[in-house]
């Protein structure tokens, strides 16, 4: 690697190490904060809270690399481009491979730690945020729950208690379960209590209703029952493996799912929604590193026309973000939409390459610089800012 392709990549690097841990520990913290109500509130201690949130930063990691991935290469062509280094090498005949050399390297790494991360590291991390999680709330209807209180056990499954016997029978119970999306369902109970057996753990509720409410069509109906068990072995720790949702699985059970699956049977989709996506996220490492340098390869001697080509480039690679996003929530049942999700990054990743060493750049139309001048005035007005004037931009080297 030659001295001026040490010294980009040596850049790049660094940036995107500071990048990658800003804003993982950023986003880290609005989860770490919805996990502490959540244990506080069950009565955990803060070694339980460090450990459930420390289990999020790889999937975390993975969504934020691609970003930090852009802003390192947005910051150090920036960089290179303000300290006159970027017109120099332009200048000098270097060829345009010494610039792409670095960033496709990097590229290449940050889609390698991407791919350990979706394939092997987060399904594991999920598996044991859910290990912990189910640790917890085995012990909520037992222990834990407090009288008068409603405490979420899952998405969509709540519990609430009157009161707790001295023999540790549960009186007044309320359980509402709208984990079905079409459907709602309350259950209403004088007493109950749970019982851990081969089977499983149950909450055994007597004389109470069942209310069930389509979503649909509105449609509610009301049954009454003398004895009836909910099954409380997702939320249990004695009852063995979980029931792993899609993300949770191992990428080779994606591959070759248990047909006998209940979960499986009932939305297959999601689970090659899921193994398509553990594939070609990683792909978006090499496309936010291409896409920016397309527009960043170049000098450029004007401030606000530097400032509007970042704007074009991380809006182009936003752009690619979300429709990869869009065809990974349909590829679960379209096959198309599977083929162009890795279609897609491959090409904006080949075009990207393509225009970079051909010396192409975009360059924002005259309009556009000239829209963005007059916003920046008006935003310099209201904050009292002193402004001086700019030439027309197609007029400046």
């Amino acid at each position: 690697m030659k001295l001026i392709e040490r010294y980009i990549f040596n850049k790049l690097v660094r940036t995107f190490l500071l990048s990658l841990v800003a804003l993982t520990a950023t986003v880290w913290l609005t989860q770490a904060l919805r996990q502490f109500d959540l244990v506080s509130a069950q009565g955990q201690t803060i070694v339980t809270f460090f450990q459930l949130t420390v289990l999020l930063l790889p999937p975390l990691a993975t969504v934020v690399a691609p970003v930090a991935m852009m802003l390192a290469v947005i910051y150090t062509f920036n960089t290179l481009n303000d300290g006159s280094e970027l017109a120099v090498i332009n200048a000098t005949g270097t060829r345009q491979w010494s610039l792409l050399k670095p960033v496709l390297l990097m590229g290449i790494i940050v889609t390698v730690f991407m791919a350990s991360m979706t394939l092997y590291i987060s399904p594991l991390s999920f598996r044991l945020w859910r290990d912990l999680a189910t640790d917890i709330n085995g012990n909520v209807l037992t222990s834990i729950v407090k009288e008068g209180e409603f405490i979420e056990l899952s998405d969509g499954l709540t519990f609430q208690l009157r009161q707790r016997a001295p023999d540790g029978t549960l009186r007044g119970i309320f359980l509402s379960d709208s984990r079905e999306s079409n459907e709602t369902v309350a259950y209403l109970a004088e007493r109950g209590a749970v019982l851990d057996g081969q089977l499983g753990t149950f909450l055994v509720m007597s004389d109470g209703t069942i209310q069930r409410r389509n979503e649909k069509d509105e449609a509610i109906s009301i049954i009454q029952f003398s004895s009836y068990a909910f099954d409380l072995s997702t939320f249990s720790t004695q009852s063995g493996t979980p029931n792993y949702r899609p993300r949770e699985r191992t990428t080779s059970y994606l591959l070759f799912p248990d047909l006998d699956d209940g979960a499986y049977q009932k939305r297959p989709e999601r689970y090659r929604q899921e193994l398509f996506s553990r594939f070609a996220t990683p792909l978006n490492g090499l496309v936010f590193a291409l896409l920016p340098l397309v527009f960043l390869s170049q000098a450029e001697t004007t401030r606000q026309s530097r400032s509007t080509t970042i704007a074009m480039a991380a809006a182009s690679a936003l752009v690619v973000a979300s429709a990869s996003f869009l065809l990974a929530m349909s590829s679960g049942v379209s096959n198309a939409a599977a083929v162009a999700l890795f279609v897609l990054p491959f090409s904006a990743a080949g075009l990207s390459a393509a225009l970079i060493l051909g010396g192409i750049q975009p360059r924002p139309p005259e309009w556009l610089l000239m829209a963005a001048d007059r916003w920046t005035t008006r935003i310099k007005r209201l904050l009292r800012i002193p402004t001086t004037p700019v030439a027309n931009p197609s007029r400046q080297g």
